[in-house]
This record gives C-alpha cells, structure tokens and sequence, in this order.
C-alpha cells in the first residue's frame, strides 16, 4: 500500500474551505476584507479539486491492472461507495426540504428524476439552476471521470514520457482556450461540463507520472514548504490583480492563472514529507469530510445561520462567519458519521467481500 500523502489532505481541506467562502460570500454577505476579489470567483477551487482527485487516483492505481474484470468491478464498487450514497442522501434531503418549505415542483422532480438518479445532470449545463444541482452538478461530473479513469490509466501507462508531457500540453490548451471562446462568442456557461471537468482530471492523472521527472530536475526546487507558500500567494494575488484589472468573474477564465498555480502547487506539496503532521487526526478526519462539507452546501443552512445570528440580535461580520461555519461543520460531521460510515461500512462488507 502507498503512503498517505498529507501535504494533499491540506490541500483538499484549503480548496474545501476556499468553496466555503466563496459560498458564505454569495449566499450569506459574508465581507473577507481585501480577499473579497480573490473570494468572489473561489469556484475555482472545483478545478484544484479534479485536478486532485485525478493525481491521486493515478497515485494509488497506478501499479494495479484495473482493466480485468475483478479489478474494474471492484474500483468501480470502491468509487461508488466513495460518493453515490452520500449524494443521494443529499438529494433526498434537499427534496425534503424543498416540500417543507414549499419550494418543490412535482413536474421538475418527477420529468428530472431519471437524470438524477443516474447522475446525468452535468451533461444538460441549463439545469444547473434546477432542484440541487447548482451544488452537486460536481458529482455528475466526477462520476463521469470515475467511469473513464481506468482507460485513461491503461493508457497513461503505455505513453512514453515525452507523449504524456506532449498531451499534458495539449490538454492544458484546452482548458485555457475554452473559456475564451465561450466569452468571446457569449455561449452557455461550461463551468459544468463533464467534458472540461474531466481534462482537468486527467490532467492531474498525468501529472503524478510527470511528477517522477521532476525529482532530478528543474523542478526540483518545488520540493519545500517555501515555494509551496510562495505558490500559494503568487495564485492569491495574481486573482487580486486580475480582478482589480476589472477581468471579468467568469470562473473558468481563471484557469490561465489557476491551472498553472494548482500544477505547480500539487507538484511541489505532493513531494514534501510534512513529517510533524503525517498521522494528525485532525487533518486527516477533515480531508475525510471535504465532499460531505461541500454537499452541505447546498442545503438550506445558510437559511439557519441567518435564523442563528437573527436570535443572537447581531449583524457582525465575525458572527456571520463563525456561525455560517460551525452549521456547515456540525452538518458535515453529522452526516459523514450517522450516514456517511455506516453506510460505506454495510456496502462494503456486502459489495466486496
């Protein structure tokens, strides 16, 4: 079995909390000072997130045969429990509170409910204002990567080092060039689009193998918590700087300065043992409930830290933040240990065994 990689636990629990800001600012008025430009487009955190689930599965399979039978059963199993039970208890209570509040409409849920069930909502990018997946749409996506990782491997392993770096290129493009397109001709959003959620996937997954040249090279110098915080605050403020240029909140045009940050982020916090913190509970537990503080979101608890400051009778921005937070933290610990667990516990003793 590989070692754990933590400096990547910290980077999942940092783009988990960037989402979180990004969130408390749209939803809740939250004000975080001089950050409020880099605050208002931190949906780009969703791009550090595929990019990182693509590392890291490159980063555990790699040195297993998915593509025989047992093996793609039983990652296809694993993936599935990781997240298709997490998202449905999501959905169902997202409807149930939609009909508590008054919100549902029985002809959206009944015509959408085989797209939901089947995890197809990403690709019709109108319905990302529809029911919940203006916060769960990223599931449908990753889904779609999960489906597909096992060829992308198979054919990862079989490029030489020049055609994956070639393709990493080119992938890289893509993404960049995108946006631009999409602005410049006034098209429906691809923010998302499994399409362009699974280049940045699979330009994680080719990153891990890039990631062995790098050992003995130029990029060497990335091996240090140093160059991780300067990667780290060159992405902060070069996001400031765009965004006082007057550069438009368009997320996925962000991509020209996030990909590059996040590639050099990844490839630099990857290698760094973090030997103090290796086996820390705490940021272990954390990176374990990023997803379920995610999908919490999308629940009506920013309705609740409103209720919670309103019977506090304060407006402070502090208050706002603390409170808006400790309710998504408690809803996330809540749900991760009473549905989450037990739940992947009964699976997986009934799936994989």
């Amino acid at each position: 079995m590989k070692q754990r990689i933590i400096g990547l636990d910290l980077l999942r629990i940092a783009l988990a909390f960037l989402v979180f800001m990004f969130h408390s600012q749209m939803h809740f008025g939250c004000d975080y000072s001089f950050l409020n430009g880099f605050v208002e487009v931190g949906a780009i955190a969703m791009t550090g997130f595929f990019m990182l689930s693509g590392y890291v599965l490159y980063y555990t399979y790699s040195g297993q045969e998915l593509m025989s039978k047992s093996s793609l059963k039983t990652f296809y199993v694993k993936r599935a429990i990781t997240i298709i039970p997490l998202y449905l208890f999501i959905a169902v209570a997202f409807t149930a509170c939609d009909f508590f509040f008054g919100h549902a409409k029985w002809d959206e849920y009944i015509i959408l409910f085989p797209v939901e069930a089947l995890c197809l909502q990403s690709t019709f990018s109108s319905l990302f204002g529809y029911i919940h997946n203006e916060g769960t749409w990223f599931i449908s996506c990753l889904v779609i990567c999960y489906v597909i990782y096992p060829f992308i491997q198979t054919v990862t392993l079989q490029l030489t080092k020049k055609s994956r770096l070639i393709l990493w290129f080119l992938l890289v493009f893509i993404i960049l060039y995108a946006p631009l397109v999409q602005i410049f001709f006034k098209l429906q959003t691809i923010y998302s689009n499994p399409f362009y959620r699974l280049i940045e996937f699979t330009i994680g997954v080719l990153l891990a193998p890039i990631s062995e040249i790098s050992d003995s090279g130029c990029l060497k110098i990335l091996r240090t918590k140093c160059s991780s915080l300067i990667i780290t605050v060159t992405f902060v403020i070069l996001i400031l700087l765009a965004r006082y240029m007057g550069v438009p909140a368009h997320y996925m045009l962000f991509n020209w300065i996030a990909v590059p940050c996040f590639c050099a982020l990844i490839l630099s916090i990857a290698k760094i043992p973090f030997s103090r913190i290796a086996n820390n509970k705490t940021i272990l537990y954390l990176s374990s409930i990023s997803f379920t503080f995610f999908l919490c979101q999308v629940l009506p608890l920013w309705a609740i830290s409103h209720s919670v400051c309103e019977m506090m009778g304060t407006n402070s921005n502090l208050v706002k933040i603390v409170v808006s937070l400790s309710i998504c933290m408690i809803g996330a610990i809540f749900i991760h240990e009473c549905v989450e667990r037990p739940l992947s516990k009964v699976l997986k003793r009934k799936l994989l065994l």
